[in-house]
């Protein structure tokens, strides 16, 4: 299996660079004479965590579509050094000493977790994309045969899906700082507000 090739639809993947929130694809067809070259982006910005491509261009020049992909992938560096310079939060990673280390014996719904910085890419080891409030799946419950964690973060608001295996473990209180403790309590606020809506409409 390590040796299988990737591909997007007729495309072998050839170059792929993960960065910030998409991953830039160089691609080839070589049965393709017209069209042998493609550039394309990829996410997996969706619940089931499926790989999403877009914003495909094809060409026959080589040099062009090289051009295209170092270009893109110059663009999302640039994006991550923005979105670094606007986060008004420590940006040093967590580690176990600040956690309270994940016992599958234990439920963490409901609890403050930390991503595990070596599952996270280079790029977006920090604290802001490690602080997460577990909201569900069968991972998260005690002694579950699930894997999946679902996720807020705390930093972002951004829902997210994780496995069991990339939680480091929960926060310990004394480690949670005060941006997270502030983000916490308006992320538990809104979801009470949306419950009870739920509720009316009911």
């Amino acid at each position: 299996m390590e040796n299988e090739k990737r591909t997007v639809d007729t495309y072998e993947v050839k170059h792929a660079i993960c960065m910030g929130d998409k991953e830039i694809l160089f691609t080839e067809d070589e049965e393709n004479s017209d069209r042998p070259y493609m550039v394309c982006n990829c996410n997996w910005d969706n619940p089931l965590s499926i790989e999403q491509y877009f914003e495909a261009v094809v060409s026959a020049d080589y040099l062009e579509m090289m051009t295209e992909f170092t270009a893109r992938v110059t663009a999302q560096i640039e994006a991550v050094k923005a979105e670094r310079a606007g986060i008004d939060v420590p940006l040093g990673p967590f580690t176990l000493e600040h956690c309270v280390p994940d016992d599958r014996g234990e439920s963490i719904e409901n609890k403050v977790a930390v991503i595990r910085a070596e599952r996270l890419r280079p790029e977006c080891r920090t604290a802001a994309k490690q602080l997460v409030l577990v909201t569900g799946g069968f991972g998260s419950q005690a002694k579950a045969r699930g894997r999946a964690v679902y996720v807020f973060y705390l930093y972002s608001g951004k829902e997210s899906r994780w496995n069991r295996e990339d939680i480091l473990g929960v926060i310990k209180p004394e480690c949670m700082p005060d941006w997270a403790k502030e983000r916490l309590q308006q992320i538990l606020v809104e979801r009470q507000t949306k419950q009870k809506k739920q509720e009316q409409v009911r």
